[in-house]
């Protein structure tokens, strides 16, 4: 399992071209990237609260993130690939679904096995906002219907889709996670484990820190594509935080991932702050055990 990191966590920082940023990336110890294509100057993209993928996406963009990759030994091992699948306006949906053939074909081109998904949520301003009516039936339908072509693409282009269990989002349980998968029946559509994601408003107390996590892993720990390292506050709220900061039982974690035959690497998520990846990064791989 190789550690990297998301890179939409140097996002607050002047953006930077694809060189650059793998090699701050590479000089802190990362060994992969989680990639968006808006952490980059090349891209010339600002994400919007419904898609957060460019429409289009140069071959010298490609070229430059392939170049990099390759000069600084971080693999793209996931793309972010994340729009509003259960966005109220259908035309909102679709266009997503145009952006994520563009870049299903790049993750092919890049040798990406993995594009991460928004399951969505009816909040029409912003993808990761949470509305009354996520848990309604036209909700369901609506995030079910696109995801049902996303598996398509992702068949044509011979990539793997990972969705997330996200509170603010119409998939906030593993329960429905695990639904969606069995209803979707497709080996392209798979988990990305964020223990921090998991937890609802008044549930984040170390108390639950475990139980959890065996939660999710008892529904779809066999689907699980990519780990996240981020890490949640102890309160009745949800405050996300850096790796190690928070009530996330990481040791503990890293045992389910390995007992469940675990082959993909973790990706620390949450920091935002360059200063403080270097502290993050040790706490994972000591709570791993790789250290």
């Amino acid at each position: 399992m190789k550690t990297g990191v998301c890179t939409t966590d140097f996002e607050k920082l002047p953006l930077m071209t694809a060189e650059k940023l793998f090699e701050r990336i590479r000089a802190i110890g990362f060994a992969c990237v989680q990639f968006a294509f808006s952490s980059v100057t090349e891209a010339d993209f600002v994400p919007t609260g419904q898609l957060e993928l460019p429409k289009a996406l140069s071959p010298a963009l490609l070229r430059a993130v392939d170049k990099a990759s390759e000069r600084h030994g971080l693999p793209v091992e996931v793309i972010n690939a994340t729009f509003n699948m259960a966005h109220p306006d259908p035309e909102v949906r679709e266009e997503g679904l145009r952006r994520l053939k563009i870049h299903a074909e790049a993750a092919r081109s890049l040798g990406c096995p993995v594009l991460s998904l928004c399951s969505g949520t009816r909040n029409e301003g912003h993808l990761w906002t949470p509305h009354p009516d996520n848990g309604t039936r036209e909700a369901w339908n609506a995030m079910f219907g696109t995801m049902l072509r996303a598996a398509e693409i992702a068949k044509r282009f011979g990539v793997t889709l990972a969705v997330e269990s996200e509170a603010s989002n119409v998939i906030d349980t593993p329960e429905k996670a695990r639904r969606l998968m069995d209803g979707v029946g497709s080996e392209r559509i798979k988990m990305i484990l964020d223990p921090a994601n998991l937890f609802h408003a008044g549930e984040a107390h170390p108390e639950n820190a475990r139980r959890t996590l065996d939660e999710a892993f008892a529904l779809f720990g066999n689907d699980i594509v990519a780990a996240h390292g981020k890490d949640i506050r102890e309160g009745d709220g949800i405050s996300f935080c850096g790796t190690g900061r928070g009530i996330v039982d990481f040791p503990y974690m890293a045992g389910k991932l390995n007992a469940a035959g675990y082959a993909g690497d973790m990706f620390l998520h949450g920091i935002y702050d360059p200063d403080d990846m270097p502290r993050a990064l040790g706490h994972w791989l000591a709570a791993s055990g790789a250290v």
